[in-house]
């Protein structure tokens, strides 16, 4: 407020950027776009969101091989202790998304008192937060082309339809069996083939050397869910959603059934929480731009910013597994 006027104005930089600073401090935004997510929910709630401080890229060590000098041995017999390195880095380039909270001059001039201007901030902030939240749960299926390769590196590249050749996180899987993920294509008829096939992949993301736990969630699409949980009846258990949740979800092998639109059509993940990581930077997970709002010098309006930086990624990609043309 202007001290000593009749009619008192707003600051209005200062005040929104107080308001908005509040909401991200208190944990509610990335509450929401976790939450509205299953994805995203399910790897924050298994501890996979992984802070980072800096860094060029993301590098997560992987082992592709063992030591290599393992031996049997009789008596005085001497040991091998040459061996091989058998350790490589799999590198994840950031990737980032911005939302804008965005108040026009037109609103400004038109909402008057700090109340009505906290509500509109409010408003406006739940706006840019169903953007961030839909956003996010489309790049954590994605295979990070989008935009010019912008978007996040999700589910479609860590566990992809065609494993046998390619790079992923500047390692070469055509000659690397541990970096290739778990694939059966063409499923065909769900009520059919959807069992043996999910059984098979499920026992091949097991049998790897370096697994830890086994298959602990399977993502899919609504369809796809649905026929896999009348496929299993009467068999199917159900577990507590958690966080609370009054929900129950149905549970093959231990692994929780999950849907998502976002998930592609006929397609189906088996995913390990051991070995998949949701990397988000300090600085920038979902949090305003220092300067807060600012007026931008060519438009009538007061804005502020909304950064996150990440990736997805996974440190065992034979851990993993997919099925694809479920009909």
């Amino acid at each position: 407020m202007a001290v000593g006027d009749a009619n008192p104005t707003i600051v209005w930089g200062p005040l929104l950027s107080s308001t908005l600073m509040e909401y991200l401090n208190s944990g509610s935004l990335l509450n929401q776009v976790h939450n509205r997510s299953p994805l995203l929910k399910y790897l924050r709630g298994s501890n996979r969101i992984k802070t980072l401080t800096g860094g060029e890229r993301i590098k997560v060590p992987v082992m592709y091989e063992d030591s290599g000098n393992i031996t049997h041995y009789a008596g005085l017999e001497s040991f091998d202790p040459s061996g091989y390195d058998g350790i490589t880095n799999a590198f994840y380039d950031w990737k980032q998304t911005a939302g804008m909270v965005v108040i026009s001059g037109l609103e400004k001039r038109s909402n008057q008192g700090e109340n009505r201007v906290r509500d509109l901030a409010k408003d406006k902030i739940m706006q840019t937060e169903s953007g961030l939240a839909d956003t996010q749960a489309t790049d954590a299926y994605s295979d990070g082309t989008a935009n010019g390769s912008k978007q996040t590196t999700g589910l479609a590249a860590m566990i992809a339809t065609t494993n046998t050749s390619g790079t992923y996180a500047d390692i070469n899987f055509g000659n690397n069996t541990k970096w290739r993920n778990q694939v059966i294509t063409g499923v065909g008829n769900g009520a059919v083939n959807l069992i043996p096939n999910l059984r098979t992949l499920y026992n091949d993301c097991i049998e790897i050397a370096g697994v830890k736990g086994q298959p602990d969630a399977i993502f899919t699409t609504q369809t796809e869910a649905e026929t896999l949980e009348a496929v299993i009846t009467p068999a199917v258990r159900y577990s507590p959603g958690g966080d609370g949740e009054l929900s129950i979800k149905p549970v093959y092998r231990g692994a929780s059934i999950n849907w998502e639109a976002k998930c592609q059509s006929g397609t189906l993940y088996v995913l390990n929480s051991n070995h998949v990581f949701y990397f988000v930077h300090r600085e920038a997970n979902f949090s305003m731009n220092p300067e807060g709002f600012q007026r931008p010098i060519n438009q009538d309006a007061l804005a502020a910013q909304i950064l996150w930086q990440g990736n997805m990624g996974t440190d065992l990609r034979a851990s993993l597994g997919k099925l694809t043309g479920i009909t």
